[in-house]
């Protein structure tokens, strides 16, 4: 499962998150620690016994866990070779695709966590130790192939401004965080859908 999914800017002019989504992540505290505190909390209660003060600290904790993979993703990118992309039709050479993985321990548990970067972009995928990486890492180009197909220019600026396209690719590809084997007929007909969804 994907635990949390981002695409983030790895130019060296801007460096920073453009897009993030959480599936299956929790708060560092366990849900059996919120049932501990109350107990006639049951698991429709579980928002309600979070104040704001603890959905802001589990938003700041979230933030610094990307900030943190964001920084080891561009650390491993510089040791990575580049490939010559093949993810669009129009592929000009200052283009290139880096991709890889590595294990993180984070505050949580540990996880894998696979990116391809294209041009001055790179996206993201912290899953579940337990991830088909073979399936993760298709579905990673899936994603790379339908946004690029949409969104001429790969820059951060195009993509902030097509931040709606983009949740709809994401969820179109990887279901509330879950990476499904798809076929290329399945392909074309989610690309139909999204052009029909961008004209």
């Amino acid at each position: 499962m994907v635990l949390a999914f981002f695409i983030a800017s790895v130019s060296e002019k801007t460096s920073g998150i453009i897009y993030s989504t959480f599936y299956g992540w929790n708060d560092t505290r366990r849900l059996s620690d919120i049932a501990l505190t109350s107990r006639a909390a049951d698991s429709s209660d579980l928002e309600s016994v979070r104040g704001p003060s603890e959905m802001n600290e589990e938003q700041k904790t979230r933030s610094d866990l990307l900030k943190r993979i964001h920084q080891n993703v561009i650390e491993e990118m510089k040791s990575a070779p580049p490939e010559v992309s093949s993810s669009s039709s129009d592929v000009t050479m200052h283009l290139t695709e880096r991709k890889g993985q590595f294990f993180s321990d984070t505050d949580v548990g540990d996880c894998i966590v696979m990116w391809h970067s294209f041009g001055d972009c790179c996206f993201v995928a912290i899953c579940d130790e337990t991830e088909n990486i073979g399936l993760a890492g298709y579905c990673l180009k899936l994603v790379i192939q339908s946004v690029s197909s949409h969104i001429i220019f790969l820059t951060p600026a195009e993509l902030n401004a097509k931040i709606g396209l983009l949740r709809s690719i994401v969820d179109l590809y990887m279901p509330s965080g879950r990476f499904l084997f798809i076929s290329q007929s399945t392909v074309k007909q989610y690309e139909h859908m999204l052009h029909k969804v961008v004209s």
